[in-house]
Order: structure tokens, then C-alpha cells, then sequence
């Protein structure tokens, strides 16, 4: 079960179909990763599909007891065993399923400001960034804040910033306006989707200088 899981709303906005795009991938990939998610989405999904049949509605409105019966589904199915990982090819065994869409099969990692490794995903319709991150044992993000959402989910190894610890299948919600700086833990190398919905703001001096390139997408 992840320390960390995602909010319900998002939760429940997925299971609903509701979500752009990047926000869509990065709740599936936490629910792929964390049993505990998963069987909150299939709950999910099973009472919206009783209230689309009428279920738990009556003549004057919500049936209140059946109602409450559909939702005691989400404490009583038992947490099943998270699925196997697939690999798509060597050096990506850690890749779960939902993300093998947005591979592309000759990505290769490629060196960014800060010292850590990016790979950016494809997209088909969403204007958010969809960026894989990998961070060696010791190294971080530049330190910064955001001006928009930002959500992410641990594949691989685990990092640390002042929100808390990380590890596989935990999910992130930036901390908006407050500094924050990522260092990944000890160990395999940090591997992390990360979904932003404005580019970042880097606040240190040299950050500072560089922000217009983030914002204009040169970076």
C-alpha cells in the first residue's frame, strides 16, 4: 500500500473519465503500482455504474441503503497482488503497462540542467508536459516551485524533498508555491513520471537566469 496515494477527487475524477490526458496517465500508473489505489478505482467504477443503472436511486432520490452497500464493496474486495511488471525492452523493466503507449521504442535519456536525465513522452491531446526523470543516488531537481499542478509517481528507487519520502508507486502532488528540491535516496537511480501543467520556477541564482528559457520552452 503506498505511503503516499494519490488524492480521492483525483481518484475519483479517473475512474469517471474525467481527466486530461497527462494527469489520466499519471493516476494510472500510481493505481497500476499500488493495489490499495486500484481497488479504490474499481470500487469507484462499480458505483458509478450502479447509479448509471438506477441501483441506488429511488422515486425521492439516493437510496441511502443501498447506497452505502455499494460503497462497503470498496472495504470488503480484498487487495489483490499488484500485476507483473511488462518489460518494452531492456533498460525499461521497470515500466508498467499504462506508460508503454507513450514510449517511444528508440527514446534515450538525455542530460538536462541540474544533472538529472529526461525522456519526453508523447502526448496526443493534452497541453500538460509529460517528462520521464531520472535522478542517481545523491542528485536532485534544482530547487523550485510551481505556478500550476504538478503530479508525479515513482517507478523506480525513491526521493526525498521537504514534503516527505517517496518510493515506488507513491504519488506527488506539487507543493505549489512553496520551494521544494527533490534528492533522490540511496540506491538504484530515482525514475519518476512527472506531469506539469506550467513549466517550473527555479529559485536559485543561476535558476533565476534561466526561467525565460523554461517558459519559452527552450528547455
Amino acid at each position: 500500500m503506498s505511503r503516499h496515494p494519490a488524492p480521492e477527487e483525483l481518484l475519483l475524477d479517473y475512474a469517471a473519465g474525467n481527466l486530461p490526458e497527462g494527469p489520466a496517465l499519471v493516476v494510472a500508473l500510481h493505481v497500476a503500482l499500488d493495489p490499495a489505489a486500484r481497488q479504490t478505482v474499481d470500487g469507484l467504477s462499480a458505483l458509478g455504474g450502479a447509479l448509471l443503472d438506477g441501483e441506488t436511486v429511488s422515486e425521492g432520490g439516493f437510496d441511502d441503503a443501498a447506497l452505502e452497500a455499494t460503497l462497503a464493496k470498496l472495504g470488503a474486495a480484498p487487495v489483490e497482488p499488484k500485476p507483473q511488471p511488462v518489460t518494452p525492452r531492456p533498460g525499461f523493466e521497470w515500466a508498467p503497462a499504462p506508460l508503454l503507449p507513450y514510449l517511444d521504442p528508440k527514446a534515450k535519456w538525455k542530460k538536462k540542467l541540474g544533472g538529472f536525465e529526461e525522456i519526453r513522452l508523447n502526448r496526443r491531446s493534452d497541453a500538460h508536459r509529460l517528462s520521464l526523470l531520472r535522478l542517481e543516488p545523491g542528485k536532485g531537481l534544482p530547487p523550485h516551485h510551481h505556478t500550476a499542478n504538478e503530479y508525479t509517481v515513482v517507478l523506480q528507487g525513491g526521493y526525498t524533498d521537504n514534503t516527505g519520502n517517496y518510493g515506488v508507486g507513491d504519488f506527488a502532488v506539487g507543493p505549489g508555491l512553496h520551494e521544494h528540491e527533490p534528492i533522490a535516496d540511496p540506491g538504484p537511480p530515482c525514475i519518476a513520471v512527472i506531469v506539469v501543467e506550467e513549466p517550473i520556477v527555479m529559485t536559485s541564482f543561476w535558476g533565476r537566469v534561466f526561467n525565460p528559457f523554461l517558459r519559452w520552452g527552450w528547455m
